[in-house]
């Protein structure tokens, strides 16, 4: 299956305390810095997966672009149309973590994404017509979004939405229900449908997003929560449930969403049921939380057999 994926890559860098973590003191730890971004993630899952990813993004001429280029490029993921400009073309993210690996903070410096509008206007026909699914993240800005919605339903692609600082989704909720299945953790989803999901158990959570998801007009919603699982509906079929949490060794949440999302959309791509999707999604995403990438390995790909 061929992939189209547009968004942004990012510069990961990461803080792990050696013990408890106080926010308000200097916390000795550990500093990483690795690759990251959701739709360069989301690629790089996808690839991994054995999907042949199309990668529409921005690089510019620095050692950490240069890097993520080499990366992407040495595990198959096509990058030949990726706008290069000469600065501000890969975003920063900075996290810290605390003593369970969980996110206590961060703060997000994003790229001007203009160039990558304009690719999309100039080039967008045959990227769409080449593609079996496409996976758009949103909140790059308003324009891509509408684009992708546009173009998806001139060329008849499936199309699935990367949800990110929700400027954009919360100010155009519509184009959520132009995707084929909106797929989102439980804060976004009570973002979007303007109802505290935190701390609900699945069934209770499930009739809150059934309720809203339906009155949006969404085609299908996945929401993950957290170790409770995820729950999901299909309101075209009239169906929904919740499938468990996979058990493991937390070492680093990172990348753990990415790569639900990934697995989830590969599954539906491949014509799954969304619990199916749901339940792949479910064991990679389990799978990347026992690891420190914040990316899935090669030997992922057997949660398709």
């Amino acid at each position: 299956m061929r992939i189209l994926v547009i968004g942004v890559a990012f510069s990961d860098i990461k803080g792990f305390p050696f013990g408890a973590f106080d926010p308000k003191g200097t916390n000795k730890g550990s500093v990483t810095v690795t690759h990251g971004g959701v739709a360069r993630n989301v690629a790089e899952d996808m690839a991994n997966l054995g999907a042949d990813v199309a990668f529409e993004t921005l690089l510019d001429d620095t050692p950490i672009s240069r890097s993520i280029a080499e990366k992407l490029t040495g595990l198959g993921v096509d990058i030949s149309g990726a706008v290069c400009v000469q600065k501000n073309g890969v975003g920063m993210w900075l996290a810290v973590f605390d003593e369970n690996g969980e996110l206590a903070g961060s703060i997000s410096q994003m790229p001007d994404v203009e160039p990558l509008e304009k690719r999309l206007d100039a080039e967008g026909d045959a990227l769409f017509s080449d593609a079996d699914a496409v996976v758009a993240e949103y909140d790059t800005s308003e324009r891509i979004a509408e684009k992708a919605c546009a173009l998806a339903k001139k060329h008849g692609k499936p199309l699935y939405a990367i949800v990110g600082n929700m400027s954009v989704i919360l100010a155009r909720p519509e184009l959520m229900a132009r995707t084929r299945c909106a797929i989102m953790n439980h804060f976004e989803a009570g973002k979007m449908f303007g109802c505290a999901l935190d701390g609900l158990s699945p069934d209770d959570a499930l009739t809150l997003i059934w309720a809203a998801g339906k009155s949006m007009g969404l085609p299908g919603v996945i929401v993950t929560l957290g170790p409770k699982g995820c729950v999901w509906a299909d309101f075209i079929k009239g169906t929904c449930g919740a499938v468990p949490p996979k058990r493991c060794r937390v070492a680093d949440t990172t990348g753990a969403g990415d790569a639900f999302f990934s697995a989830a959309v590969m599954s539906l791509t491949r014509g799954d049921e969304l619990k199916r999707a749901c339940e792949i999604g479910t064991e990679l995403a389990g799978r990347v939380i026992e690891s420190t990438e914040s990316a899935c390995p090669r030997e992922c790909r057997d949660i398709f057999d």
